[in-house]
């Protein structure tokens, strides 16, 4: 197989498993928005940690390393405040009163959760190959790569579906994590696909 072969399959693979882990948890009712949303920036944060890597050992192939080692820190920057956001609005605030919700999501930052870590291998585990076989390309709005749009979108869905079905549905927050999955799988799923490069 080429490299774009390879590229395409370890890309899908990755994302089939993440759909597992993440399903097994929502089946197990030990998912929340947190979950999928600190998820989701983890995988980012390992995307932008190899870009990093690649600017160490690999400078001299690209194209423009001033800009695209200004690129990967705009985006730490950006990764840094989407975490204290995500951690203290989903991971805290938004499940104040549900100490259940509360726990799963400590255990996830905690690094307790089994399928979350199997997740986080998953990605480790596609970035490495990715860059051992290639080098990625150059893009100047890389600081507003598919990951960043993402989590942007990820966010105002999350409070949207929190409000939804807290507020507006008097939904139980035990079954929010099952009702409201789907469209953060789409959505990743939608981003991942046409994203294979």
């Amino acid at each position: 197989m080429n490299t774009f072969t390879n590229n395409k399959a370890a890309k899908y693979t990755s994302l089939f498993l993440f759909f597992v882990f993440t399903l097994i948890e929502v089946y197990y009712k030990q998912t929340s928005i947190f979950y999928i949303l600190y998820l989701f920036w983890f995988d980012e944060l390992i995307k932008t940690v190899f870009e990093r890597i690649t600017y160490m050992f690999k400078k001299e192939k690209i194209e423009n390393p001033i800009q695209f080692l200004q690129n990967v820190k705009n985006k730490f920057f950006m990764l840094f405040v989407y975490f204290i956001f995500i951690v203290i609005i989903f991971g805290l605030v938004i499940d104040r009163n549900n100490f259940d919700l509360i726990g799963i999501n400590l255990t996830v930052l905690a690094f307790q959760n089994i399928f979350f870590n199997f997740s986080i291998i998953t990605f480790i585990l596609r970035e490495l190959y990715m860059y051992i076989n290639t080098l990625k390309s150059n893009d100047d709005n890389y600081s507003v790569s598919n990951g960043i749009i993402i989590l942007h979108i990820s966010i105002i869905l999350g409070i949207f579906s929190w409000f939804l079905l807290t507020k507006k549905l008097h939904v139980s927050m035990e079954f929010i994590g099952i009702i409201s999955i789907t469209p953060f799988l789409l959505l990743k799923a939608f981003f991942e696909i046409n994203s294979v490069d």
